[in-house]
């Protein structure tokens, strides 16, 4: 059956959701957070321009992912990676959230990753917010070795290993579980962690002591 030329044309359109301030979350070098006001599960990702740089021409000749995708190479990255992982593994990694699609918003174009929440429904803390208000937690510590024992497992690339990328998950009864929303991917032009096994373990021991080093810093007030 063929539809009216106006009633096929209103069924493609894609509804806009409307953002504003009481939905930001945050801000990154690359894009800002809201959370998506009908599913409280999933947080938007809008994607800001790069930053204008010397010779920009000839970076973004020499890497053709920037040249394809443009402000949504952050996205792009993440995605990128994580799907190496399942290719790879044939498991959906626990330490990183997932993509689920693109959405169309007031603010421009941006695309939905799985929220990490708390039992009440709200975001769970990163742990750089974690470390400030809590005592020492061997917990914690645990719950880095597991993260970082889970990423050398995978050959997931980590380009950016802070406690702000790191969100808390569980409980200290139960076992605390870290998730990574941020940095992920490699964003060198000579991807050396994905074409070395010995590189990528080289840089999962530094991640993990630098991390370590962080939390303990904070959490005894040097």
């Amino acid at each position: 059956m063929t539809l009216p030329q106006n009633q096929a044309s209103t069924r493609l359109i894609r509804p806009e959701i409307v953002l504003s301030d009481s939905h930001f979350i945050a801000e990154g070098s690359g894009r800002r957070i809201y959370h998506h006001p009908d599913l409280p599960k999933v947080v938007i990702k809008l994607h800001k321009d790069f930053r204008t740089k010397p010779l920009i021409w000839l970076h973004n000749i020499l890497r053709r992912n920037r040249r394809r995708f443009g402000p949504l190479m952050h996205s792009f990255v993440e995605i990128d990676e994580v799907a190496a992982a399942v290719a790879r593994t044939g498991k959906v990694p626990l330490f990183a959230t997932q993509f689920v699609g693109f959405v169309q918003t007031n603010l421009g174009t941006g695309a939905r990753f799985e929220a990490m929440t708390q039992a009440d429904g709200t975001l769970a803390r990163n742990l750089l917010d974690h470390a400030h208000d809590t005592p020492h937690e061997q917990a914690i510590l645990d719950a880095i070795d597991q993260l970082w024992d889970d990423v050398l497992a995978s050959r997931v690339v980590v380009s950016d290993p802070s406690l702000r990328n790191a969100i808390v998950t569980g409980e200290r009864k139960t076992g605390y579980r870290l998730v990574l929303i941020d940095g992920l991917g490699e964003r060198t032009l000579i991807p050396i962690q994905s074409l070395s096994k010995s590189g990528h373990r080289v840089a999962c021991t530094k991640a993990r002591t630098k991390m370590k080093q962080a939390y303990l810093k904070l959490v005894s007030g040097d």
